[in-house]
């Protein structure tokens, strides 16, 4: 349940489900040279392909500051609150271990002035011991109550600064 206050300053209750925001089919654009809060350095990195959500993504290029956008085909005011990361079938050493996460409301998706940062820390992807390949790890939770209609994830750091970065899932969790 999402609590607010209204135009008039009397509060309001709004119910939302908890669940994953994106889904398969929803808009994915792969990025590269990109830091949180900057405008979209490139786009366009490869990932398997459009009926999936960013599962078995693959970008190829150097790991660090790599990522996705992508538009929630399921609402367009989504109030994202944790992250979802799983292992992929590839070695350990491409595990992205730490991700910025930023929302926006504007149809600029590659403006970084447009975008709130509303996540930077751990994946979820224990960094000491490396999991077992296609697992989910921890779920990272995070405290927000802005609705977006897009978000931005880029991996900022990784295991081994290999080539590539690989996961086998990433979902967004929030209020639909």
């Amino acid at each position: 349940m999402i609590s607010t206050t209204s135009k008039t300053g009397s509060p309001t209750t709004t119910t939302r489900s908890l669940g994953r925001i994106t889904r398969a089919g929803d808009t994915i654009v792969g990025l590269y040279n990109t830091t949180a809060g900057g405008s979209t350095g490139a786009k366009n990195g490869r990932y398997s392909g459009s009926s999936k959500t960013p599962i078995y993504a693959v970008v190829d290029v150097p790991g660090v500051d790599t990522g996705f956008y992508v538009t929630s085909s399921i609402s367009n005011a989504s109030i994202a609150v944790g992250l979802f990361f799983a292992t992929a079938n590839d070695g350990p050493n491409h595990d992205p271990l730490s991700a910025s996460f930023e929302g926006t409301n504007s149809d600029a998706c590659n403006s970084g002035s447009s975008r709130t940062l509303f996540y930077n820390g751990s994946t979820g992807i224990n960094a000491i011991f490396a999991p077992d390949r296609m697992t989910y790890c921890i779920q990272k939770n995070f405290a927000n109550i802005t609705p977006s209609k897009s978000y931005r994830l880029l991996v900022t750091s990784q295991r081994d600064p290999e080539w590539a970065f690989q996961y086998s899932g990433a979902h967004v969790i929030g209020y639909t």
